[in-house]
C-alpha cells in the first residue's frame, strides 16, 4: 500500500489517539468556549505535512498549544484554568510529531531511528535561524511524563507505525523572545526532515475568523490578505 492510500487512514487513527490521550488526563474531546468553533479537521489538516512520494512514509505533525486547547470540552469536570495549566507544560516548546521512513516495493516500511530523525530534523525561522531539538535530558519534568504516556498509546493503537512516531521538541521562542511560530500572525517557519523539506505559511486560516470581500461580501479564508478575485484589501 503506498502512502497516498495511508495518509488519510493515518490522520484518522492519529486524531482518535490524542482524543484518547487527553482522556488519560481526564478530559474528553472537542471544542472550545469561545464564539468562532475551531474545525478540528481543518486544523489537522493544517498542521501535518506529508511527503508525497510514493516511496516515501514521512510526515511532520506540528502541534501547536491551540491543537490541544481545541480538544478539550466543556464538562463538570474540566475548566479552562485546568486547560490552560495543562498546556503551560508544553507551553516552553515547539512540539513536532514525526515518522520517516522509507516504503518498500511490496509495501513494506523501513523506519528511521528515532536517533537517526534527531540527528536529521532542524526547525528554520523565517529569518533563516535554524533550531536543533532539544535533549530529552533538558525537557521540564511534566513534560516528559507526558511524551512517555503518550508512547504507549502510539505502540497499542498504530502498532508498528506508532512504535515509530516520535516526538521532537524545539523551543518555542527566538533569543528576541519572539515565539517561533505565531498561529495567528503572518509569517512562515520550515521544518527539514532529512532530504524533505516542509514549510508552514501563517496564520493558520482554521484558527482565524473569516473575512468579507468589500465587493460582493463574499466570505473568504481568514488569512488572506486580498480577494483573489476583486485584488481587493481584506
Amino acid at each position: 500500500m503506498k502512502i497516498s492510500a495511508i495518509a488519510p487512514m493515518g490522520r484518522f487513527y492519529m486524531f482518535l489517539l490524542i482524543a484518547s490521550a487527553l482522556l488519560v488526563f481526564g478530559f474528553s474531546s472537542l471544542s472550545l468556549a469561545q464564539e468562532q468553533r475551531i474545525d478540528i479537521n481543518a486544523l489537522i489538516d493544517e498542521t501535518q505535512k506529508m511527503s508525497s512520494s510514493q516511496d516515501e512514509m514521512s510526515m511532520v505533525w506540528w502541534l501547536p498549544e491551540e491543537f490541544w486547547l481545541a480538544n478539550f470540552a466543556q464538562d463538570p469536570s474540566s475548566t479552562p484554568e485546568q486547560a490552560q495549566q495543562f498546556v503551560k507544560v508544553l507551553n516552553p516548546y515547539t512540539v513536532l510529531c514525526v515518522i520517516d521512513g522509507l516504503i518498500g516495493t511490496f509495501g513494506g516500511v523501513t523506519y528511521h531511528t528515532e536517533e537517526f530523525i534527531r540527528e536529521n530534523i532542524y526547525i528554520v525561522d523565517e529569518k533563516g535561524t535554524r533550531y536543533t531539538p532539544i535533549k530529552n535530558k533538558d525537557l521540564n519534568a511534566d513534560t516528559t511524563n507526558f511524551l512517555s504516556m503518550m508512547k504507549p498509546l502510539f505502540v497499542n493503537m498504530l502498532g508498528p507505525m506508532g512504535e515509530n512516531m516520535h516526538f521532537y521538541l524545539f523551543p518555542s521562542k527566538t533569543e528576541d523572545g519572539e515565539r517561533i511560530a505565531k498561529v495567528r500572525e503572518y509569517g512562515n517557519f520550515t521544518v527539514k526532515v532529512n532530504l524533505n523539506e516542509y514549510k508552514w505559511r501563517l496564520p493558520l486560516s482554521s484558527l482565524m475568523p473569516p473575512k468579507i470581500c468589500p465587493e460582493d461580501g463574499e466570505k473568504l479564508n481568514g488569512a488572506w490578505k486580498y480577494c483573489p478575485w476583486h485584488g481587493s484589501k481584506l
